[in-house]
């Protein structure tokens, strides 16, 4: 049943002056059970800190004793001169005896009485040192008898006997009660009262020991109580707070709230009538508006009920409807295969989109805020399509086609870019070019590098005839130049050839650390001419590579040689593993490369040795990358050079 917000609100101001009195209920009851709880935990927390203050008392006392027994008797006190003393340093010893060490009585002094009351014969207890029970004065107040046992040179030759007054103590402990309204009392063993928190004494009533709320025997009313019991004594202690004087707080509460009850109760009749009468006319204006908007807009039916609901409805389609549309747009601006960039009025950055920020590597936070003339000096002007246009992003240059158009919202104008990167395009069709001319150049060195071989054959041929037959020896030193040159022109040419020659073989699995032990044994001796010493370390454990073994042995040849030929005294070759990748480092301690030369060394027949063809480290990189890899050089001048191979591909452990 729908029922209008007028008529509900009437409901509500009915039941208002009920709910202070529920609050009120349960607010009275939820204080009760704090302040009895807190009582519990109180009296607890005081009977536990009594056990230790007496555990506390009765140790220091037992020391005291016995160290002052132990001092007077060592510089030849009598035991009455010794009990005299103790009971004029510690306050609560009053009187004493000493007994011999079959227990018979020897000498009693007291300070209190001529007279001391203490047993004739006593059974000994030898080495223990501890209280023999409580007894009383005259006037009934209880006091402990303390058993202290004396040696001659480790021989047990007798013991004493102090009485210690806790009347003092009690008094102690009785002013530092929680509240006035706590009381505290001694029982002993056998259930009596021994001390009141006031020191009145009665040895007639008997209680039994109770925790938590009960009726007292000795306060005769209802009281929050607690108790603890000393060790090696079985006194307790009893602490007993009256139940009245606990929830006495509550007398205040119930006073205030009633006063709050009447407040609370005449302003929510007051804020109930103007709210009726102030509120509702335009709410019901609003509602019939915003339903017939909401109908036309969302495109929802609005069921009808009260104002405040028939509102609610309304909203919410509305709400709906602007995130579904957001949600759209904001996709298509983020999803957009071109980079967007979206300037505010000014001419500043206040959105871009995530293509653009993941072409351009630099987080969004840094692009917004950016001005437009921070892209560029030359700002195009207008709804423009530039075909190519070169921006500047921070510390990067892109290279883009550019739209530039307008949205308008309201009275504020937005600037939106497309940018589609053309960097890649242009850097592919480079490399198309590029590709083209290699191989055009690569087609033509290897026609030239065949065409050339079969001349070089037959003046190689005849210069080592011509070497072998003639006996002049200006003749045979030219014959000699003739066949260095000659081999050096056909290694030049076996160079062309291998970078023209199409993959051989078939790929397989190859151990990299013995394929590196072989290129190494095939250039060991022109190491050995030159006084270099090749050292080789593996830590590639069992994986072998899937790879072209030919093309890989080429490449660590080349490396290794060139190596040898940079060095001076040692070349060190590293085999690793790095996850997934398999890395060589072959180091040299030569001069390194110098500054200039670094960019140029990939560069086909670049050398700076001065017999070298220029073709080792342009074949190896080809290779390497043929092979899925990659090769990097570090050189630092006058501290050698390092060659680092990566291989990546299938591996396989055996």
């Amino acid at each position: 049943m729908n029922l209008s917000l007028k008529f509900r609100v009437m409901v509500i101001l009915a039941f208002i002056t009920l709910i202070p009195t529920a609050f009120f209920v349960y607010h009275y009851f939820a204080m009760k059970e704090y302040l009895i709880e807190e009582a519990k935990k109180r009296n607890a927390t005081y009977v536990s800190s009594l056990l230790n203050r007496f555990k506390l008392f009765f140790e220091e006392n037992l020391s005291e004793i016995q160290g002052l027994v132990s001092l007077y008797e060592g510089v030849g006190l009598s035991s009455g001169q010794v009990i005299w003393r103790i009971s004029g340093h510690i306050k609560s010893i009053f009187e004493g005896a000493y007994y011999s060490f079959d227990g018979y009585l020897i000498e009693a002094v007291s300070r209190e009485t001529s007279e001391p009351d203490f047993e004739k014969k006593v059974e000994p207890k030898y080495k223990e040192t501890t209280l023999l029970g409580v007894s009383y004065t005259d006037y009934g107040e209880p006091f402990l008898r303390i058993y202290i046992p004396t040696y001659n040179e480790s021989v047990f030759s007798g013991f004493y006997i102090f009485s210690l007054d806790i009347s003092l103590f009690w008094q102690e402990l009785i002013s530092s009660l929680p509240s006035k309204d706590t009381y505290l009392f001694l029982i002993n063993d056998k259930g009596e009262v021994i001390a009141f928190s006031d020191l009145r004494y009665s040895s007639l009533k008997r209680v039994e020991l109770k925790k938590g709320i009960y009726t007292s025997p000795i306060l005769k009313e209802e009281v929050i109580g607690d108790f603890g019991t000393l060790k090696g004594m079985n006194w307790s202690i009893l602490v007993e707070s009256p139940l009245s004087a606990v929830l006495f707080p509550l007398r205040d509460f119930q006073l205030r709230a009633l006063l709050a009850e009447l407040l609370i109760t005449s302003l929510g009749s007051l804020l109930g009538l103007l709210f009726i009468f102030k509120v509702f006319k335009p709410l019901e204006s609003l509602r019939e508006r915003a339903v017939s908007l909401g109908g036309r807009l969302a495109g929802v039916s609005i069921s009808r009920g009260d104002e405040v609901k028939e509102l609610s409805q309304v909203f919410e389609s509305l709400i709906g409807k602007l995130e579904e549309e957001k949600r759209l747009y904001m996709s298509l601006f983020e999803n957009s295969l071109d980079g967007v960039i979206l300037f505010n009025d000014e001419g500043r950055v206040i959105d871009v989109n995530d293509t653009l920020v993941k072409r351009v590597g630099i987080e969004k936070d840094r692009l917004v805020e950016l001005k437009m003339e921070d892209f560029s000096d030359e700002l195009p002007e207008g709804q423009v399509y530039l075909p190519e246009k070169n921006l500047r992003v921070l510390d990067k240059t892109l290279v883009c086609e550019l739209r530039q158009s307008y949205i308008a919202v309201g009275n504020r104008r937005y600037t939106l870019w497309h940018l589609r990167d053309m960097s890649e395009e242009k850097e592919l069709k480079s490399l198309l070019e590029k590709t083209a001319k290699l191989s055009l150049a690569g087609e033509i060195a290897c026609s030239i590098a065949h065409q050339i071989n079969n001349p070089l054959a037959s003046i190689l041929g005849y210069s080592e005839s011509i070497l072998l037959q003639t006996r002049e020896e200006n003749t045979k030193e030219k014959a000699k130049v003739v066949i260095k040159q000659t081999k050096k022109c056909a290694e030049t040419v076996k160079r062309l050839l291998d970078m023209g020659r199409p993959w051989d073989g078939k790929p397989e699995y190859v151990d990299p650390a013995k394929l590196t032990i072989e290129a190494i044994n095939l250039l060991r001796s022109k190491a050995k001419k030159k006084g270099v010493q090749i050292e080789f370390v593996s830590h590639n454990g069992n994986l072998r590579v899937f790879t072209f073994p030919w093309q890989l042995e080429q490449i660590l040849l080349n490396l290794i040689d060139n190596a040898i030929d940079a060095s001076r005294t040692k070349v060190n070759v590293h085999l690793t593993e790095e996850g997934e990748l398999i890395l060589w480092r072959i180091l040299d301690d030569g001069e390194g490369i110098p500054e200039g030369a670094k960019a140029k060394v990939f560069e086909p027949f670049f050398t700076t040795k001065e017999e070298g063809t220029g073709l080792g480290l342009s074949l190896a990189r080809r290779f390497i990358k043929n092979l899925g890899g990659d090769i990097e050089i570090e050189s630092t001048k006058g501290s050698g050079t390092e060659v680092r191979v990566y291989l990546r591909g299938l591996t396989k452990s055996f």
